[in-house]
């Protein structure tokens, strides 16, 4: 590994600190006695022996109530942006927590970049 190597990987360490560091916060709206949020997440990552960087986007929206949350989010490849695929699909969630357990009963469906529904998932987490 030159030095040039070695600048390039201590600038892209320091930038994924920053980006770690970086509070994320969801802009909340109240809309008719309901909660909106809207917001994003970003995750930026490296993985040696294979050598790859992965940038992904994650803008999402979502709202509860009377207890369910909905929520849709998509990803958004930062890396791959002049490749032309940038939308590749909506990932729908909506949950539900029981009151006075620690159990959450969820569902997700995912569609691929022409809004073709996929498989559904349904479960549920118990929390401990």
């Amino acid at each position: 590994m030159n030095k040039i190597h070695i600048a390039i990987a201590a600038a892209w360490v320091g930038l994924a600190t920053l980006m770690a560091t970086t509070v994320t916060n969801a802009k909340d709206f109240s809309i008719a006695g309901q909660t909106l949020s809207v917001g994003a997440s970003t995750d930026l990552n490296y993985t040696t022996g294979v050598e790859d960087w992965i940038w992904e986007l994650t803008p999402s929206a979502g709202i509860t109530a009377l207890g369910i949350g909905l929520s849709v989010a998509t990803d958004i490849d930062m890396l791959e942006l002049d490749e032309g695929d940038i939308f590749q699909g909506l990932d729908f969630t909506a949950d539900y927590t029981v009151p006075s357990t620690n159990i959450n009963l969820y569902t997700e469906v995912s569609t691929d970049s022409d809004l073709e529904f996929g498989d559904i998932t349904v479960g549920a987490t118990v929390s401990f």
